[in-house]
């Protein structure tokens, strides 16, 4: 096993906004024992490998083969695709959007009335 493994982990957790505590109760392990295996303190077996790659909704081969500087680029160079199938957070990337859209919408509508408001 890859010793960066614990490392991969962490990343591709992050990635999936998950915490260390949500990771670790469906694993049915203290916290800081789910720390210890991102931190590379405890070995992660293939079994194990494949129990938190399907919590993290991952193959085991995503973890092994996670490459934060692709992700990275391939983020930066076309809007989240290409990052080895991990699921993007592109729904919220979206919401963020149009709740943005939203809000300046109103700003825009208010600034119209202040503006017919100073024109009577």
């Amino acid at each position: 096993m890859d010793n960066a493994i614990g490392l991969k982990i962490r990343k591709v957790r992050e990635i999936k906004s998950f915490s260390q505590e949500y990771v670790a109760n469906k694993l049915s392990i203290s916290q800081s024992a789910y720390s210890n295996i991102e931190n590379g303190k405890t070995v992660v077996t293939s079994d194990y490998l494949d129990r938190i790659a399907d919590i993290l909704e991952v193959t085991p081969e995503v973890i092994e083969g996670f490459n934060d500087q692709v992700v990275f680029n391939s983020c930066v160079q076309s809007g989240f695709s290409n990052t080895y199938n991990i699921t993007n957070p592109i729904e919220k990337i979206e919401a963020l959007y149009e709740e943005v859209i939203q809000q300046l919408k109103e700003r825009i509508r208010s600034l119209e009335e202040i503006i017919a408001l100073k024109d009577q």
